[in-house]
């Protein structure tokens, strides 16, 4: 698996790019682009192996992050959202959104002087940056929260971001120099598809013989096992070329009856006496 640990600038980099919230995204939960930036995600309905191994692998990972040294998910819970999501283009996708900072907007905080909270500020300001920046009565510079009309942490701007964050933006790293997280996960996934393809395309081969018994396809199949593991590989996905398969089967088909005709052509009959 592969892995980086970002420092204070790439974590400010990736926050400032990823709370940049679309003008076309429309969600109930309003915490997604405020407080949550999207990390990474998948098409529901595309059948993507590597995106959804690398959904799956990033979601355990972040979650496990913000759950260190804990015995319950409490963290996670609220630092992590698998949210669903419709993009007009890509239909129904899941988008992993991670809280970038600690702390959030609760009852007791007035909220943060950067970004649209919903909260009114005590400083005055709706939600502008730059009129937060003048307005925050202890000088902030628009990067600091403002609870009960001070700044609460580092008013130059230096904020503490999660853990999840921090795991998030070593995905993101590893990601830009390669595009599989977890090279195990993923060829786990790729060969069970495969196997799962090769046996669907058996079944349609199978399906153009008949008056074939049960035993007889059982015994042709286990012949082409290993014919057809030549075929791994050269697919995408874990895809199977059908037709090479059912060139495979009827071969093998062929070469059973013929050994069973040989067989039969060459018992010998009853009665007759062994020249041996």
């Amino acid at each position: 698996m592969i892995s980086y640990e970002c420092d204070y600038d790439t974590l400010s980099e990736y926050a400032g790019q990823r709370l940049e919230r679309p003008t076309d995204f429309g969600a109930s939960d309003g915490r997604l682009y405020r407080t949550h930036a999207p990390v990474i995600g998948k098409a529901d309905y595309a059948d993507d192996l590597m995106a959804e191994s690398n959904f799956d692998v990033a979601l355990d990972l972040l979650r496990s992050a913000a759950d260190k040294g804990r015995t319950d998910t409490e963290v996670s819970d609220e630092h992590v959202i698998d949210a669903g999501i419709r993009h007009w283009a890509m239909g129904y996708c899941s988008e992993i959104f991670v809280q970038v900072y600690e702390g959030g907007c609760d009852e007791d905080c007035t909220g943060p002087c950067a970004t649209e909270c919903g909260h009114p500020k005590s400083c005055g300001c709706e939600g502008d940056r730059d009129e937060c920046m003048t307005a925050c009565p202890s000088g902030c510079d628009g990067e600091a929260w403002v609870h009960q009309g001070e700044c609460t942490g580092n008013c130059d701007g230096t904020r503490t971001f999660t853990a999840a964050w921090r795991e998030a933006c070593s995905i993101l790293s590893a990601l830009e120099g390669y595009p599989i997280l977890d090279e195990s996960d993923y060829s786990e996934r790729e060969y069970e598809r495969w196997q799962s393809n090769v046996n669907e395309a058996l079944e349609r081969a199978q399906r153009e013989y008949e008056y074939d018994t049960e035993a007889q396809t059982a015994d042709i199949a286990d012949s082409c096992h290993e014919s057809l593991s030549d075929l791994y590989g050269y697919e995408p996905d874990g895809g199977i070329d059908w037709e090479k398969v059912e060139d495979i089967y009827h071969e093998a088909r062929d070469a059973y009856f013929s050994r069973l005709a040989n067989e039969h052509l060459n018992a010998p009959l009853a009665g007759q006496l062994s020249l041996a």
